[in-house]
């Protein structure tokens, strides 16, 4: 997961003061700040937001909503190109049961398996009208993305969530997914960006590492362990060490976790302490 993915979120959390921002009135400035190939975080925050409620029959009153809002480079935007084999393997590996979500753009989301996509170059395809530009399609994959991991590790048997474009903008969306446990919710949100990110740009190799974080947030939501080390996490996962420890430094990048220094921690030769973070809920 790349620093230019994650950088504004890891400033809100620590509580660094953002850096200004071009005026929301011009349309070219605003393509200018994120890369082509990027898929920005712009903020991600957790509370009931009752007014998007309206939006999708699914939503039960009283969960925990997280909004995740991100900005679109322009090569992030039209639709998807099919995937090829590895790319089609390593998602369904992480999300077996997508091809079967129901929702109005289903087909979308089934053409992406479609095909054997050996000849796309990772970049997204024009739409059936023309408009290349738009980014609501990578937009919904991401919440689709997102409702499957959540199912995943929550352990509930179905989530909403809705896409909501930015009025007069092709770039900007707010995602809203409905969590039972906020603090997997926030994390999971914040990874499939990155896996619909690396799915775009042909970057199958890096989905085993997502799907580690995956299981690693179901493993410690189901148990409720408040701390983790790595030769912990390398048993609980079936890995090696180095790869348990990366794991463990996504989550603390995707503030699940936080790390502590620990000369004294004689369980784990590390030295590493991982602590779950706290999360707070506004209106909870």
């Amino acid at each position: 997961m790349s620093d230019e993915l994650l950088r504004p979120f890891r400033d809100k959390i620590r509580g660094r003061t953002p850096a200004h921002k071009a005026p929301e009135a011009s349309p070219p400035g605003h393509e200018e700040q994120v890369p082509a190939d990027a898929i920005l975080i712009r903020d991600v925050r957790l509370g009931l937001f009752p007014e998007v409620s309206c939006l999708h029959p699914g939503f039960v009153p009283g969960i925990a909503r997280v909004r995740l809002t991100i900005d679109l480079g322009v090569h992030m935007r039209g639709r998807p190109a099919p995937l090829d084999a590895g790319g089609r393997e390593a998602l369904l590996n992480l999300c077996p049961r997508l091809p079967d979500h129901d929702c109005g753009a289903g087909d979308e989301i089934r053409l992406l398996f479609a095909g054997d996509g050996a000849d796309g170059a990772g970049t997204a395809t024009i739409f059936d009208d023309g408009n290349e530009r738009d980014g609501l399609p990578v937009a919904h994959l991401i919440e689709h993305v997102a409702i499957e991991m959540i199912v995943g590790v929550s352990g509930v048997p179905r989530c909403s969530g809705v896409t909501c474009a930015h009025r007069d903008r092709v770039d900007r969306f707010d995602i809203f997914l409905e969590c039972v446990d906020p603090l997997a919710g926030r994390a999971v949100a914040i990874l499939a960006a990155a896996v619909v990110r690396d799915l775009c740009l042909r970057r199958a190799g890096r989905l085993p590492l997502h799907r580690r974080c995956r299981d690693l947030i179901a493993h410690l939501s189901c148990s409720g362990a408040a701390t983790q080390v790595a030769e912990d996490t390398a048993r609980n996962l079936g890995c090696g060490q180095d790869e348990a420890v990366q794991a463990l430094e996504e989550l603390v990048r995707l503030g699940y976790l936080t790390a502590a220094p620990s000369p004294y921690l004689f369980s784990s030769t590390s030295g590493v302490l991982f602590r779950r973070a706290a999360v707070d809920v506004p209106g909870a």
